[in-house]
């Protein structure tokens, strides 16, 4: 888990994810539009809403099970308020997000009832989008 003193990158509905991802995430701005063509072939539209988030390839480089475990958990949770901070608003904020694909490499494994488990993973990565509102 994140050690004292050190700011994470993003909470999650109020908890530090499990270590820092490493630094260099794909941040992406996206605007919706509503738009219709008119006889001249010419695109009519309209901004809906305000720019939308997405956060793509958080790569962890390596976390244990219990780490693992617990993100793969809050993925399956779908929706998440996620802090962060904001360069539009230039200041931390909190939105509704919710997780696209969790992705992650096994690298250890233990002898556990006969199988073998997982016990270490690592380039575990994950996309998190804006839900608008």
């Amino acid at each position: 888990m994140l050690k004292k003193g050190k700011n994470p990158l993003f909470l999650f509905n109020g908890e530090a994810l499990p270590g820092n991802p490493s630094v260099g995430y794909l941040e992406e701005n996206e605007q919706m539009v509503e738009g219709t063509r008119n006889a001249r072939a010419q695109t009519i539209a309209q901004p809906v809403n305000r720019r939308i988030v997405k956060f793509s390839n958080l790569v962890f480089p390596f976390l244990d099970l219990i780490d693992y475990h617990w993100l793969r958990d809050n993925v399956e949770n779908f929706e998440v308020l996620l802090t962060y901070f904001d360069s539009e608003e230039m200041d931390a904020i909190v939105r509704r997000f919710y997780f696209g694909n969790m992705t992650g490499t096994p690298i250890e494994w233990e002898n556990y009832q006969g199988v073998q488990k997982p016990t270490k993973y690592k380039d575990v990565k994950i996309n998190i989008i804006d839900m608008g509102y």
